[in-house]
């Protein structure tokens, strides 16, 4: 019970009672305000009181029929009361009243006054002025077997005095609530907070107390889980207090606190941190170093073993004999180590550096960090083949264009012809720089995001064809089979017709460059209600199942002899891939290795 009591904090439970208060307050003064226009309006409201008096002559008929006369001036009474009428009378043929409210009306003579009168089905109803009274008196006839009288009813209009008269019948009940409730929780808060003040007060004096053992904490007289938790503190702080060992172990305790934080936030770092003794035994690691060297990843596997073993070093290796160079303890120490091979192959960087000791103390440790730097360098490889892919690509063009104008410059005795091929061979290897250079910014663009798409309705039929004009002459060239494959129908589609006769070109292009003379290249399109399918399927040097994942990277090439004996950028698959993902597409490969490879774009139709 008391552990579900302590669920609610304190400040909760304040603002809980506090709005439960004001709620309970508003809900009293409306519960009352239209209960003080109920009654207004029901006392004033004329279809009320016509109801009242047909119901009030039909008693006054049954009556008169069962008693006579007898019973009249009881009824009238009470029809008065209940209606807190001004009077209410019964009228003979004669009109006397034979019964009147107002029992020394009884025997007089009933007053017919001036006034407006109106009727209501049998009711008369007239309105006349008495004095400063503005009354409305009813007039309703009671029949036996003949006339035997009227049943008359008067009610003074309303004024501000009645609506007040009316509303301080109330007041008391209206008024004296809200101070009541307000009172009532008003103490419940009290009863709730006054055991926090007790509390916080001593508190406040510990805040100025010039040491911990001048404190002089009480327990409180009260009750409630904070209360218990209160004096539960106060008796061990004074058993504590009366040990001498108090300060020694408050400083204990606060050093203990504050390695916990700093481990926390050693243990959040993505690099690996250990800390060694001066024997070299590695005495704490964090999260990450255990992810790094442990088997089990928990750091507490790492601590008691020495540094070369615990991160798997060779401090016999000329790579990692510096980090264990005794001559070297005082200074920091960086290397990068490589370890596996293959696609697990992982470069680290190692830092030592020693611990600070107090001045004219030796050093008590080091700390090592290790941060895995691989992608680093396969970034770095990957810019290097880059630059060379580049090298290449603008040194021959540009050699060719440079050699080709010298001689057209120099060679005075060229024939036309010649002079036409030089120009036509210039003409070619611009155009070949122009479009490794805008294959670089296209893919450059693609990765950025800022390379959009502008779709539009496309002639499928007439896009395949351009893309076999752009392409033919390359197969033509190797004497390669080429097969085209087309539905009979195409349908409607939305795409970027530019952007895709490039990534097509490319596809076909790739497919043609690494075919081998007199091989076979099938291009095949298939379409469905959602999707156009492209197949593109060659018999060239294939794609060796290592490669095959980084097949569509920026700049990349296979390592086969027989792909880099063809001259390429790496940039042709790497945007038809772009191009067709910017599409909302799929780009699938598959190859094996000397026998071809089949290229299978999908593309969504809208």
């Amino acid at each position: 019970m008391l552990g579900n009591s302590v669920k609610v904090e304190l400040p909760r439970r304040v603002v809980a009672l506090y709005l439960l208060c004001s709620l309970i307050a508003f809900l009293w003064l409306v519960a009352n305000a239209v209960s003080v226009t109920k009654s207004i309006v029901r006392s004033n409201t004329e279809g009320d009181l016509l109801a009242y008096i047909r119901h009030s002559a039909t008693l006054t008929t049954i009556d008169l029929a069962k008693n006579g006369d007898a019973h009249l001036q009881a009824l009238v009474e009470r029809f008065s009361r209940e209606r807190d009428l001004l009077f209410c009378a019964f009228v003979g043929h004669d009109d006397t009243y034979i019964a009147h409210s107002l029992k020394r009306r009884v025997g007089h003579t009933h007053q017919v006054d001036n006034g407006i009168t109106t009727r209501h089905e049998e009711i008369e109803i007239v309105r006349y002025t008495s004095g400063s009274l503005k009354i409305r008196e009813y007039r309703s006839p009671i029949q036996l077997d003949e006339l035997a009288g009227r049943l008359i009813v008067a009610k003074t209009e309303p004024t501000i005095d009645d609506t007040l008269q009316v509303t301080s019948q109330h007041a008391f009940v209206v008024l004296c609530g809200p101070p009541l409730l307000i009172a009532l929780f008003g103490f419940t808060l009290y009863r709730l907070v006054s055991p926090m003040a007790a509390i916080d007060t001593q508190l406040r004096q510990a805040a100025v107390a010039a040491t911990v053992a001048d404190l002089r904490l009480t327990p409180l007289q009260s009750r409630g889980p904070s209360v218990l938790g209160w004096n539960r503190i106060v008796r061990e702080f004074q058993k504590e207090n009366a040990s001498t060992g108090l300060d020694q172990r408050l400083s204990e305790a606060v050093q203990s606190l504050r390695q916990g934080k700093s481990d926390d936030v050693l243990n959040s770092l993505t690099d690996g941190v250990a800390v060694s003794d001066q024997k070299g035994m590695i005495t704490f690691a964090n999260q990450a170093m255990a992810a790094m060297f442990a088997s089990d990843s928990q750091p507490e596997s790492l601590c008691g073993q020495d540094v070369a073993s615990g991160l798997g070093l060779d401090a016999e290796e000329e790579v990692s004999s510096s980090l264990f160079d005794p001559d070297l303890f005082a200074r920091h120490v960086v290397e990068e180590l490589e370890r596996g091979a293959g696609e697990s192959k992982q470069f680290l960087r190692i830092a030592r550096t020693p611990i600070r000791a107090a001045e004219g103390t030796s050093s008590s440790g080091h700390v090592w960090t290790v941060r895995d730097i691989t992608q680093q360098k396969l970034a770095d490889a990957m810019r290097d083949q880059f630059l060379d892919n580049a090298t290449h690509e603008l040194r021959t063009p540009l050699a060719n264009i440079k050699a080709y104008a010298e001689t057209l410059s120099l060679g005075d005795s060229l024939d036309v012809e010649s002079q036409k091929e030089f120009c036509n061979t210039i003409n070619i290897e611009a155009t070949r720089l122009a479009r490794f250079i805008d294959d670089l910014l296209s893919v450059s663009s693609m990765e950025a995001g800022s390379l959009t798409l502008n779709k539009q309705g496309v002639d499928l039929q007439r896009l395949f064809a351009e893309v076999i004009s752009k392409i033919k002459p390359q197969m033509d060239q190797k004497q390669l089979e080429f097969e085209t494959i087309f539905p009979a129908k195409y349908p409607q589609a939305k795409f970027d017709k530019d952007k895709l006769n490039v990534a097509l070109v490319n596809l076909l292009g790739n497919a043609a460059k690494y075919t081998p003379h007199a091989g076979r290249v099938r291009f095949e399109v298939k379409t469905t209600n959602t999707q156009l399918r492209i197949e593109v399927e060659d018999t060239g040097v294939g794609i060796s199942e290592e490669e095959l994942p980084r097949i569509c990277e920026k700049f990349f090439r296979s390592a086969n002899p027989k792909v880099q004996a063809v001259t390429g950028t790496g940039l042709g698959l790497s945007m038809a891939h772009e191009i067709i993902k910017l599409h909302g597409g799929d780009l699938t490969i598959q190859s094996k290795l000397g026998e071809g490879t089949t290229f299978t774009a999908t593309l969504p139709l809208e």
